[in-house]
């Protein structure tokens, strides 16, 4: 089936990034906001809000945009609110083996891009776009990097959260099996969706990212790429 055209985003959802002290880890998120599918300023977010940005901006399904919002209930305030900020606190959705960004241990900034860990990534996937196999490349290289280090073995719920978010940007981004590299510069180094992700209007589904993490996990433990 024939791809729709990209068209550009329209106003109300142009992209303005937003403060990088306004914003979280998770570069999606902070994309949500930078255009406007959520509040702007990155505060007082609910997760009712989170899932119909999700479902609006890049078209989950209903249950995969309940999946990704789940864990957001634990950092909650009492009125319900959240703040992108709050994504920082460590060991709740935020964990170490993050492709891009440090290990909570090394420093506490858990939040900031880290250009030399973005161009570890890239050259995982010899530059070229990202695919299934190149994201299992990188998440061999950094569960070995982090026992290197010392690092202790993640929880089994963060290791799940961890299979999840190393494939889900691919699930919402992938064209033929393939994340075009302007697409992969335009998230990770400017927190922004490009407009061939936003109008590409196929359902996103929890079936799909479930198989995704299982054709990671192929790669990783049974060719051992």
């Amino acid at each position: 089936m024939a791809r729709r055209r990209a068209q550009p985003a329209g106003q109300e959802h142009g992209y303005i990034r937003g403060r990088v002290e306004d914003r979280g880890p998770c570069p999606a998120l902070n994309a949500l906001a930078n255009h406007g599918y959520l509040p702007r300023d990155g505060r007082n977010l609910t997760v009712a809000q989170v899932e119909a940005a999700l479902c609006e901006a890049l078209s989950m399904t209903s249950h995969l945009a309940a999946s990704n919002t789940r864990q957001l209930k634990s950092i909650l305030r009492p009125n319900g609110t959240f703040d992108l900020t709050d994504l920082r606190q460590h060991g709740v959705i935020e964990h170490d083996r993050s492709f891009t960004r440090l290990d909570y241990r090394h420093g506490g900034d858990n939040y900031t891009l880290q250009p030399d860990m973005f161009q570890a990534l890239l050259n995982d996937a010899g530059g070229g776009p990202l695919t299934v196999k190149t994201l299992a490349r990188t998440y061999r290289r950094r569960a070995e990097e982090h026992k290197r280090s010392g690092g202790k073995p993640l929880p089994l719920r963060m290791r799940f959260i961890n299979l999840a978010q190393s494939v889900s940007f691919f699930n919402v981004a992938q064209m033929s099996g393939k994340i075009p590299r302007e697409v992969v510069d335009a998230f990770y180094l400017e927190d922004r969706f490009t407009d061939e992700v936003l109008v590409d209007k196929r359902p996103r589904t929890l079936l799909g990212l479930l198989g995704d993490i299982l054709r990671l996990l192929f790669f990783v433990y049974i060719l051992r790429v």
